[in-house]
């Protein structure tokens, strides 16, 4: 355990003194691997799916805050869906402007979150989101992730339909096609399945780690994997959606982990140190539960020296610690 506090350590150090590199960085391999699942999924205009677009597009995100990155995702996503299809861009671009109104109106500062589900869902790793939302956010931040699963599961329709949905179908009328991305989008039982879990994951997490307990976020991180499961399971047996079981399974475990990852950086408490303290002012009596944060002792090293003139050694310490 001491040595992955070490490396906890020192990761945060090295992100403290480069976090002017790191961020942007981060940012454009973000980017990146949005372009390119979007390219790889419904990457319908040929002009868009290049690589040097694709870092054009990563550099200038890297730039700005992540709602430009939202923004233009947006346009190469309508731009490939009008390749394919004018009536589904029409679709796709109503269903983004309420999807803008929503968002911006509710949580326009959790960008992080609306382009991290769809990720997650395409990794199936969906379950991460409701729980990161649970543990790090606050209760609003959950319409984000509802966004992303919004927009996941209709552009997985469309790249399923593709061929129905091509404009090149001269017998396919356009009333027709209006009708069937709407009935995609729209009966997508799946779809509100996964996004009542998400929700009822997030209000769980973030009810159980506000708890005073200890080891909250562990108990929070683990209950709302089983719910999620237990959910999704359910619901997939009774709307009788197969081929979904093995994966969920799978996607669950590793969403426990990544979770369980992100609460030893985030929130890594040492409760064997648990005080309790009672103070008082003119009005009130305060009850305090104090928990410390789990840290590395300090190490001495030694560091010899050598004088080179009389061949002798001497020898210093110096503390350093994490």
């Amino acid at each position: 355990m001491t040595g992955l506090l070490e490396i906890k350590e020192k990761i945060k150090n090295i992100y403290g003194k480069f976090d002017v590199y790191l961020n942007p960085l981060f940012k454009f391999i973000l980017a990146l691997g949005v372009f390119s699942i979007i390219n790889g999924n419904i990457g319908y205009m040929e002009r868009l799916n290049r690589l040097t677009l694709t870092l054009v597009f990563s550099l200038i995100c890297c730039i700005f805050p992540v709602n430009v990155m939202i923004l233009l995702s947006g346009i190469v996503i309508l731009l490939h869906l009008y390749a394919l299809s004018l009536e589904v861009a029409v679709v796709a671009c109503i269903l983004f402007l309420l999807i803008a109104l929503l968002y911006f109106r509710f949580a326009p500062r959790d960008g992080i979150y609306t382009v991290l589900t769809p990720l997650c869902l395409h990794f199936n790793l969906g379950p991460v989101m409701p729980m990161a939302v649970g543990l790090t956010g606050k209760a609003y931040s959950v319409i984000s992730v509802v966004c992303g699963t919004v927009v996941w599961f209709f552009l997985d329709g469309v790249k399923q339909n593709g061929p129905a949905l091509s404009s090149s179908s001269e017998d396919a009328a356009i009333t027709s096609k209006f009708t069937a991305i709407l009935n995609q989008l729209m009966g997508n039982k799946e779809m509100y399945l996964v996004i009542f879990a998400f929700v009822l994951v997030t209000a769980i997490v973030l009810l159980i780690r506000n708890l005073s307990i200890d080891y909250a976020w562990t108990a929070a991180i683990i209950i709302g994997s089983l719910v999620n499961f237990i959910v999704l399971f359910a619901g997939y047996v009774l709307l009788e959606i197969s081929g979904k079981i093995v994966g969920l399974v799978i996607g669950s475990l590793l969403s426990l982990a990544v979770a369980l990852v992100l609460e030893f950086f985030l929130f890594n408490l040492d409760y064997s140190r648990t005080e309790r303290v009672q103070f008082e002012d003119d009005e009130y009596y305060y009850y305090v539960k104090a928990v410390p944060k789990m840290y590395v002792a300090v190490k001495e090293k030694q560091v010899k020296t050598f004088n080179s003139k009389n061949g002798k050694k001497t020898a210093r310490k110096r503390t350093s610690g994490y």
